[in-house]
C-alpha cells in the first residue's frame, strides 16, 4: 500500500494582549500533547501581535511545553539559548512583560495621519481610527526584542523561511508581513516588536524611517494571507474571538466583549474563503471558562499562569469534539508533514 501524500499546513497565531499570548501557549501546548503536531511542522507560519512572539519562537524550535510554568513561581528550566548555551531558571514570559517606561504620557493624538486614513477607507477601519487618535504609547518594546533575541534569533531572521510577522504602518495603516517577499528586511525581533506595538501602550517600532505597530489593526488573525497557497490544513489559534458572550455590567469587560464578537466574525469570514478553496481548518477560540481566567484586561500578565493552565485543560477538550476529527487525523501524521520550503528572496529596494 503507498504512503499517505504528506500534508501541507499553516499555523495562524492571532492577537490577543499578554493573556491571550498566555492562551495561546496552553492551547498550543494541548495540541502538541494530542497530536505531536508542533509549530515548526507547519509550512507556513502567521503571528499578529502576541501570536507574532508565539511564532518567533515556533519557528525557532521551541516547543509548546517549555512556555507553560512547571510551578507556581513560573520558572522553566533547561532553556538553551540562540547560542546554544543552556539557561537555567529563563522565564519567558517574565522577560517578555516587563515594564521599561519611555517618559510620561502625552494626551495629543500619536497619528492623525493614522485617523485620517481609518476615516477614508471606511467603517470597517475603525479600529484603525481611533488608534490614530490614540496618545503615542510610553512602554518600550526592548523587553519584548531582547528576549526574541535571546530565543529565536538566527543570524536576523529564523530558520523556519515561510514565517511572516504582521504590523501596520503607524501613518498610512497598510497592512506590512515581515519575512514575506517585499517586505522590508529586519531582524525577527523587531518585526516581532513592531507586531506587538499596540498603539497608547508601546511606543511604535521604527524600521527603515518608518514607525510601524501592531498588525492587528488590519486583522486580529491575519489568516486571508494563507489564501490561494492550497494548504491542506491550517490550524487557526484565535485568543481574541469567542462564540461566548459576556454576562455582567462590568464596562470593561462589556466593551471587550464586543471587540471579540467583531474578531468573531471577521475570523469567520476568513475561515470560510479558506474553506472555500479545499483547505480543512483546525479554529481554536476560548470557551467560557478561559474568558473567566483571562479577564477584561488582556494586558495583566499576574494571571498568565492561570490562563496557560486553564487553556490547556479546555483545549484538550475541545479536541474531543466530533467536528475536530478530520483535522486532527492530518495533525497526527507529523512523520509526514512536508519540510518547509524557501520564501523567495525579497524584491531588491
Amino acid at each position: 500500500m503507498s504512503a499517505s501524500p504528506a500534508v501541507r499546513s499553516g499555523l495562524v497565531l492571532g492577537a490577543g494582549g499578554v493573556l491571550g499570548g498566555a492562551w495561546m501557549a496552553g492551547a498550543l501546548h494541548a495540541l502538541a500533547e494530542r497530536t505531536r503536531w508542533y509549530p515548526r511542522h507547519a509550512e507556513y507560519i502567521v503571528g499578529t501581535s502576541a501570536g507574532s512572539v508565539l511564532a518567533a519562537f515556533g519557528a525557532a524550535g521551541v516547543p509548546p511545553w517549555l512556555l507553560i510554568p512547571e510551578a507556581s513561581t513560573n520558572v522553566y528550566h533547561g532553556l538553551i539559548d540562540a547560542g546554544g548555551n543552556l539557561q537555567v531558571h529563563g522565564d519567558l514570559w517574565e522577560r517578555i512583560v516587563r515594564r521599561r517606561p519611555l517618559g510620561l504620557p502625552r494626551f495629543l493624538p500619536g497619528s492623525l495621519s493614522l485617523f485620517l486614513a481609518g476615516m477614508r477607507q471606511g467603517n470597517t477601519t475603525l479600529l484603525k481610527m481611533l488608534c490614530g487618535l490614540a496618545p503615542v504609547g510610553v512602554f518600550s518594546t526592548d523587553p519584548i526584542k531582547d528576549t526574541v533575541r535571546w530565543v529565536a534569533n538566527d543570524g536576523g531572521w529564523v530558520q523556519h523561511p515561510n514565517t511572516w510577522i504582521v504590523a501596520c504602518d503607524y501613518q498610512t495603516g497598510d497592512r506590512v508581513v515581515f519575512g514575506k517577499e517585499g517586505a522590508p528586511e529586519v531582524d525577527v525581533a523587531q518585526a516581532v516588536a513592531a507586531s506587538c506595538a499596540i498603539p497608547g501602550y508601546y511606543r511604535p517600532e521604527e524600521i527603515d524611517g518608518r514607525l510601524y505597530v501592531d498588525g492587528a489593526l488590519h486583522s486580529m488573525s491575519n489568516l486571508d494571507l494563507l489564501l490561494g497557497l492550497k494548504l491542506d490544513l491550517v490550524v487557526v489559534v484565535s485568543p481574541h474571538s469567542t462564540r461566548q458572550k459576556f454576562r455582567g455590567w462590568d464596562p470593561l469587560n462589556r466593551f471587550t466583549d464586543v471587540t471579540r464578537q467583531v474578531a468573531a466574525r471577521q475570523v469567520d469570514a476568513e475561515v470560510e474563503a479558506l474553506r472555500a478553496e479545499g483547505t480543512e481548518v483546525l479554529l481554536l477560540e476560548p470557551v467560557a471558562e478561559d474568558l473567566a481566567a483571562i479577564g477584561g484586561n488582556v494586558m495583566d500578565d499576574r494571571r498568565r499562569t492561570q490562563v496557560m493552565r486553564t487553556a490547556t485543560r479546555t483545549t484538550l477538550e475541545q479536541l474531543k469534539r466530533a467536528d475536530r476529527k478530520a483535522p486532527l487525523a492530518l495533525l497526527e501524521r507529523p512523520l509526514q508533514v512536508r519540510p518547509p520550503k524557501p520564501a523567495p528572496e525579497p524584491a531588491e529596494p
